[in-house]
């Protein structure tokens, strides 16, 4: 069994590495992909200059994140690749997908051989949809139904960019509990053929219960079974960010 998607959020020891090892253990689990999420890389400031700026929460929110430089993560997993663990693991990014900063997120992806790349969507044009005030900065200002086309063209730009092995967060816009008024189908099979073609995986991320308390358990349903007919790859992913979590829901 595989856990797809576990943070350290920083904190880089073999010996913390080994806390996490031994957690999936415990759940049965054989492996770990270590994905480290681009907003704590100082390098990776280019990237949210533009959210910084749309609202002040949000440039608070970026400046209230303890950042270290990605050479230290680099090293990290250079030594850790030279030690043995009882799983196995592989290391890499999970990216802020923004439309406008493509080839900034190409540049990075060639850096340095990371094991996996995955794109994660987290802003609307620029604003957060699944924060507290989301509701003042979007939901309460646009209609449901735009907020989803805008965030599902976004998500089919991930898909397309030839960037990512995996996508994290897939449907997380329904976080703010808040649906459209059309059917997903269409937009749910698109993309499906999408992943598909591209053979980029898609997390099944049980953080959606334990964590923001949604009643899926990862992934929609319907959009579950999309995958499951067209052979879309599905992984199991906890976000795990203590290693107590990993595996969580499983």
């Amino acid at each position: 069994m595989i856990d797809v998607h576990v943070s350290l959020q920083g904190s880089y020891s073999k010996a913390l590495l080994m806390e996490y090892s031994k957690a999936a253990q415990k759940k049965h689990i054989d492996e770990l992909y270590v994905l480290e999420p681009t907003y704590k890389f100082q390098e990776c400031e280019l990237l949210y200059q533009e959210i910084r700026a749309t609202y002040p929460c949000q440039n608070q929110w970026y400046n209230n994140i303890t950042k270290c430089s990605i050479c230290e993560y680099q090293n990290f997993i250079d030594e850790m690749k030279q030690e043995e663990f009882p799983i196995a693991i592989k290391f890499g990014l999970c990216v802020s997908y923004l439309p406008q900063h493509e080839r900034f997120l190409e540049q990075l992806k060639q850096a340095y051989p990371y094991d996996v790349f995955v794109g994660n969507i987290e802003f609307i044009d620029n604003v957060a949809f699944s924060w507290n005030e989301s509701y003042e900065m979007m939901w309460n200002k646009y209609n449901a139904n735009f907020l989803y086309r805008r965030y599902y063209e976004t998500m089919n730009a991930l898909l397309t960019s030839q960037l990512f092995d995996g996508v994290a967060g897939f449907d997380a816009i329904k976080i703010c509990q808040i649906k459209p008024s059309f059917s997903m189908d269409h937009t749910f099979h698109k993309l499906a053929k999408i992943l598909k073609e591209k053979a980029i995986y898609v997390e099944h991320d049980t953080s959606m219960a334990y964590r923001y308390h949604h009643g899926d358990d990862g992934l929609q349903a319907d959009f579950l079974q999309v995958c499951k007919a067209l052979g879309v790859s599905v992984l199991r992913a906890s976000n795990a960010s203590v290693p107590e979590e990993v595996g969580m829901g499983f």
